[in-house]
């Protein structure tokens, strides 16, 4: 076998949808181990319901996701053009080519005489498929019906025998070919359908493998009746299992979100994302879960996909997400964050040094599971001096000798002027100390110590707060916060002004 070539062909007619994205990594896998080629292909002949705005959210989705192409509309290729709607031509030639070798045929009967010939057979107890009536017109009354202008459509006949799919996941299936009537191939406005459509392009743009849903499968018996007609080979199929809900029904809206633009607002990794649609069907042999891109690359074969159901398990995902941003970097995480802070107009915090928010970053990216986990946690950072929340106040307002803690608490920030991380564990160390020394628990002074510096009754590990603003910096906002409020020079405690 030479090297593959494989294409994904979504329908600009809505956002990538998670079972298309699963598709198209599928076919980008196998490609790329196998060192074939990815070929991007546009169905986009629906004209009412394509648009460049779903046509953008597909390219860039799958850019989002690592998933380049080879071949495509935007990049050209030797197979050229990649898009449905300009690829006309072909398909009318090929369909005049089947009407030529008598392999297809014109049919003149209206959606209305369909109908009213299906509702009799059914009435009957019958099972309708199309009765062949416009097959056995003769000659002179075909003509007559052009020449009257009248509409028609071009029907494939459908040869006696049995008809076989070749398929990789599920072996060789098989179908009389007395199951299938004889299908559309042009519509009566002269647009191709589905079916000529995409074998057409299959053949000319030398399509080896053609690796979807199962959804699909029923179309590839016409699909290889066509390859043979037309004279090609038939690619090697792979029809995977759908994606589904919980609940086994297929995955849609009702389940929640299922476009990849919608995971990605989300603030969930493209490397999660693509780890987990990778295991959807397909396992490595062994029970590793955790997979880069590139490692997917390398142990990707399709003797590892499964026909069985892939559930979509929102849980599995979010565990995928926090393990793959505990994976990066902090400056790796502080760059994926970055479109966020700037989309919700986090000017503080987008305007702090680089050292400053990565090391807010790191304060917070232990609980995060996706990356908008991190906006409201960092937003502590953004508070200015002088700040005191409602809770704060009545915590403090409950401690008894708040205003000696404090003046612990500032002496000993006080007396430090590193700002890193063995610093701030040393002054958390000898605050501990000194409420030992006083009987008290180290919670009586790290407790205030928290309120103080933030002005809030949650918040970051407490070394990362000292790391941030630096020990003479909190000591100062303490200050600040509590100055209204604590007389760090007066023993007896807080003032009892209640605003």
């Amino acid at each position: 076998m030479g090297y593959p070539r494989v294409r994904f062909a979504p329908s600009p007619t809505g956002k990538l949808h998670l079972g298309s994205a699963r598709t198209a990594l599928f076919n980008w896998l196998f490609a790329r181990h196998n060192k074939g080629k990815m070929i991007l292909r546009l169905e986009d002949t629906d004209a009412l319901r394509s648009s460049k705005d779903f046509e953008r959210d597909i390219t860039d989705s799958l850019t989002w996701m690592g998933l380049n192409w080879d071949e495509g509309p935007d990049i050209g290729g030797p197979y050229a053009p990649y898009r449905q709607s300009a690829r006309l031509e072909l398909y009318r030639k090929a369909a005049e080519g089947l009407l030529s070798d008598k392999k297809a045929y014109r049919c003149f009967c209206t959606p209305e005489e369909l109908s009213e010939r299906k509702q009799k057979t059914i009435a009957q107890g019958g099972t309708w498929r199309y009765d062949r009536k416009c097959l056995h017109l003769e000659e002179e009354g075909e003509k007559r019906l052009l020449e009257e202008g009248k509409p028609y459509a071009i029907r494939f006949l459908v040869p006696p025998g049995e008809i076989t799919v070749k398929d990789l996941l599920r072996g060789d299936i098989k179908v009389d070919s007395k199951e299938i009537d004889d299908f559309i191939i042009v519509r009566s406005d002269g647009r191709a359908s589905f079916h000529l459509a995409v074998v057409v392009d299959d053949i000319s743009m030398k399509i080896s493998h053609v690796i979807r849903g199962d959804d699909h499968l029923t179309n590839s018996f016409r699909h290889v009746l066509l390859f043979d007609a037309l004279g090609s080979p038939v690619p090697q199929f792979l029809h995977h299992s759908l994606m589904v809900g919980v609940d086994g029904a297929k995955l849609s809206k009702r389940h929640g979100a299922t476009s990849v633009s919608d995971y990605r607002e989300a603030g969930y990794l493209p490397s999660a994302l693509v780890n987990y649609l990778a295991l959807l069907s397909w396992s490595p042999g062994d029970e590793r879960e955790i997979f880069t891109l590139e490692e997917l690359t390398e142990e990707f074969d399709v003797r590892g996909i499964s026909a069985s159901k892939a559930v979509f398990d929102i849980d599995k995902l979010n565990w995928l997400n926090r393990r793959h941003i505990q994976r990066l970097s902090t400056k790796e995480v502080v760059q994926a964050l970055l479109p966020f802070l700037k989309k919700e107009g986090k000017t503080e915090l987008l305007s702090l040094p680089e050292e400053k928010l990565e090391i807010a970053v790191e304060s917070v990216r232990k609980n995060m599971q996706t990356l908008r986990d991190a906006l409201e946690p960092l937003d502590i950072y953004a508070k200015p001096a002088g700040y005191l929340s409602p809770q704060a106040k009545s915590e403090l307002e409950k401690t008894e000798n708040v205003s000696e803690i404090m003046e612990i608490c500032v002496s000993t920030l006080s007396s430090e002027s590193s700002s890193d991380s063995e610093t701030a564990q040393r002054i958390i160390s000898t605050l501990r100390n000194k409420a030992k020394e006083r009987g008290w628990s180290a919670k009586k002074v790290l407790w205030p110590l928290r309120l103080g510096m933030t002005g809030e009754t949650i918040g970051p590990d407490l070394v990362y707060l000292i790391m941030f603003w630096g020990p003479k910096g909190a000591a100062e906002r303490i200050k600040k916060n509590l100055g209204p409020f604590v007389n760090l020079d007066d023993k007896e405690g807080p003032r009892g002004n209640s605003e």
